[in-house]
C-alpha cells in the first residue's frame, strides 16, 4: 500500500523561512520514490496550491505532452509573500481521485529596520 500512496501524495517542497515581499519558490512533487502512470486512462490531472483556504495557483496537465512512461510529476510556484504561508497542495488523478499534501508552514517575518 505504500507504493500506491507514494505515487499519488504530493509532496510540497520549500525553504522554511520566506522574505516578505520578495520572490519565493514553492515545489509541489507527486510522490518521493515511486512513479505515477501516464496513460490515457491513468493520470494526473491538475495540481493546486493553497494557502489555507485561498487557490495560490493551479496547473493543469496534459498526459499526451509527457509520453506515457511513467513518470516524476513537479511544478513550481514562484509567489511573494505579505505574511507567513500554510500551504497543502491538492493533486487530481483521474483513476483515484484527489490527493492531499501534509501542511507546510513558511515563516515570513515582519522586517525591522
Amino acid at each position: 500500500m505504500q507504493n500506491y500512496a507514494d505515487k499519488h501524495t504530493p509532496v510540497v517542497l520549500c525553504a522554511p523561512v520566506a522574505k516578505r515581499g520578495d520572490f519565493f519558490d514553492i515545489t509541489v512533487r507527486i510522490g518521493t520514490k515511486e512513479r505515477h502512470p501516464n496513460t490515457p486512462d491513468h493520470h494526473f490531472c491538475t495540481i493546486q496550491l493553497w494557502d489555507l483556504e485561498t487557490m495560490i495557483g493551479e496547473v493543469r496537465l496534459d498526459h499526451r505532452a509527457l509520453g506515457v512512461d511513467p513518470l516524476h510529476i513537479a511544478v513550481r510556484f514562484t509567489v511573494i509573500p505579505q505574511r507567513s504561508l500554510r500551504l497543502t497542495a491538492l493533486a487530481y488523478c483521474n483513476k483515484h481521485g484527489l490527493w492531499q499534501s501534509e501542511e507546510v508552514f513558511v515563516h515570513a517575518p515582519e522586517a525591522h529596520f
